[in-house]
């Protein structure tokens, strides 16, 4: 058997499609894996209109501008992407496609010749990770409900101690005061509930919405932990630092590294969070970064560089290992992206960057 056969029976195995693209003659050539995995049957001509009259709509323009970037002979020649389609039946399905196109000098000019590459369909894994993250969100919504009971229970209390003095203080200036007090920790009580209103009905999608006030939102939902953890917080946030993302999802991110960083300052210590506008070196386009950094515990290398892994904790059975995994798909699904740095004894950096409207 030849190497191309053995590697292409392995492929088979593995439920991996493979294509090969002529580019020249705009010829397209597909397993048979990679026909049944878009719901073609092993005679079908399936050529690159067809590839792209399966791909949802929606992904369509994704997939097209990735391929072109595969393609120019100026790029790197590779392609990697997960895109939707719809099989002949009408069902949706989840792929994953990655690739790689090859060059060729013709005449003193670079151009792409052959473009490789498999798919697999990602349909199941999918589900799977849809359903992570329903889960994670949900705990992260326990987490916080626990918070916002501990913040309303103080002023309640206090307000019922008021109310016990108000029945036995007989001195009407005594009483109005009392009065007073009593108004100032039920408008306590509102805040936390308006606050707790704008982190879960936010408008749905990206919105352009004022960092500062994001934060804020969060630190004052932790406001009884961070009292109780004796963590001095500095807040460095530049006015009028607007982002562009979505609201509700990004005060969940922040909620999590707030979270973490408690976590890894049993006895106290300094959480940071500063916000200002930069110039991304890389893409050189203006972006707004948030840096969240503790003087916790830390992490070794090794654990820096798996935190982002689905199941990977640093907590033991305290944690889930979902929270930071998440909050990376978040950022992902709207364009932001984000670095950490940590030093055991040292503590951590978290640093966000946000698209600007």
């Amino acid at each position: 058997m030849k190497l191309e056969e053995t590697l292409q029976l392995a492929a088979e195995t593995a439920g991996v499609g493979t294509w090969n693209l002529f580019v020249l003659e705009d010829r397209l050539h597909s397993s048979p894996k990679c026909k049944e995995i878009f719901g073609l049957s092993p005679d079908h001509p399936f050529q690159m209109e067809d590839f792209l009259e399966l791909v949802l709509p929606e992904d369509r323009p994704l997939v097209k501008a990735l391929v072109a970037s595969a393609l120019d002979p100026n790029g790197l020649g590779r392609y990697e992407v997960d895109y939707r389609i719809t099989h002949p039946d009408g069902s949706v399905r989840w792929i994953g496609g990655k690739g790689k196109a090859f060059f060729d000098d013709r005449d003193g000019v670079r151009i792409a010749t052959r473009f490789i590459g498999t798919v697999l369909d990602h349909t199941e894994r999918k589900k799977i990770q849809d359903a992570l993250v329903e889960s994670e969100k949900l705990a992260v919504m326990g987490r916080l409900a626990a918070s916002i009971a501990h913040e309303i229970r103080n002023p309640v209390d206090a307000v019922l101690n008021l109310l016990f003095l108000l029945r036995t203080e007989p001195e009407g200036a005594k009483r109005d005061e009392y009065i007073r007090q009593a108004e100032s920790e039920l408008g306590r009580v509102s805040a936390i509930a308006t606050n707790t209103l704008r982190f879960y009905r936010d408008p749905a999608g990206v919105t352009v919405s004022d960092l500062g006030e994001v934060v804020q939102t969060v630190l004052d939902l932790f406001s009884a932990r961070l009292a109780s953890s004796h963590a001095e917080v500095e807040t460095r946030i530049d006015a009028a630092t607007f982002v562009s993302a979505p609201q509700g999802e990004v005060r969940q991110v922040i909620a999590n590294l707030v979270s973490n960083a408690l976590d890894a300052m049993p006895r106290g210590g300094r959480l940071i969070l500063r916000g200002r506008s930069v110039v991304n070196r890389k893409t050189d386009r203006r972006c707004v970064r948030l840096t969240v950094a503790d003087s916790g515990v830390g992490m070794t290398a090794d654990a820096v560089s798996r935190i982002f892994e689905a199941f990977y904790t640093t907590k033991g059975a305290a944690g889930n290992g979902l929270g930071l995994w998440l909050s990376l798909e978040i950022l992902k699904k709207c364009g932001s992206c984000i670095r950490v740095k940590s030093a055991v004894g040292r503590g951590t950096v978290f640093q966000l960057s946000f698209p600007v409207p």
